[in-house]
């Protein structure tokens, strides 16, 4: 898209002031459906303005931001030290390159409102299941297949475009094939559902005696 850089997302622009808060009146009741717990290290995938990343930094251990845009980032970083916040790291670069950006495993990945744009998303999904530690999760927050002029936020038709909304029959098909078991299918009211994943525990087969 013009004006953004080699590997921004399609339709996956920041809104404006104040819609955040009126599409996610109660933050941390979502960050609790999707099961995000005090002891984790959060990847913020696609963090944006940092909206989300603020709201998990007040439920999880750790949270690393990561854009592919500095400008977005730069909002994030003044939107958290607004608020003191010292529990989260930001990082530029592409999703698809995740465990190097990292340089480590994760407990989880959030994915908020993106993952509709993603060009491959079988290779983002892979690159997901590298960056997880085994065990952990992956969840995508997606908006429900309706019809655009239906999902009215602040007075307006808000959210990508019919055409790129995806069921979560989709998204289970989009990301079991690399290896990411789903765990389950929750409703986020009033327009969104989050899928979430488990990288499988490594099972280590036990010697019988002969």
């Amino acid at each position: 898209m013009p004006g953004h850089p080699p590997g921004f997302f399609d339709a996956t622009e920041m809104p404006t002031a104040g819609w955040w808060e009126a599409l996610w009146p109660a933050p941390q009741r979502s960050l609790t459906a999707v099961g995000i717990s005090p002891d984790m290290e959060v990847v913020d995938l696609c963090s944006g303005d940092g909206w989300f990343t603020l709201q998990i930094t007040k439920r999880a251990h750790y949270v690393v931001a990561i854009d592919i845009e500095p400008k977005l980032l730069e909002t994030a970083r003044h939107r958290l030290a607004e608020n003191n916040v010292t529990n989260c790291s930001f990082v530029t670069g592409n999703a698809y390159d995740l465990l190097k950006l990292l340089g480590h495993p994760t407990d989880f990945v959030f994915m908020a409102n993106a993952f509709h744009g993603v060009p491959d998303k079988s290779r983002l999904c892979r690159a997901v299941y590298v960056a997880l530690r085994p065990g952990g999760h992956f969840a995508i927050v997606n908006w429900h297949r309706q019809p655009r002029e239906r999902t009215m936020v602040l007075g307006e038709p808000r959210g990508p475009r019919t055409e790129l909304r995806m069921t979560p029959e989709d998204t289970i098909a989009a990301v079991t094939p690399a290896r990411l078991d789903l765990l389950k299918v929750v409703d986020l009211p009033p327009y969104h559902y989050a899928a979430i994943f488990e990288r499988p525990l490594l099972c280590l087969q036990r010697h019988r005696p002969e």
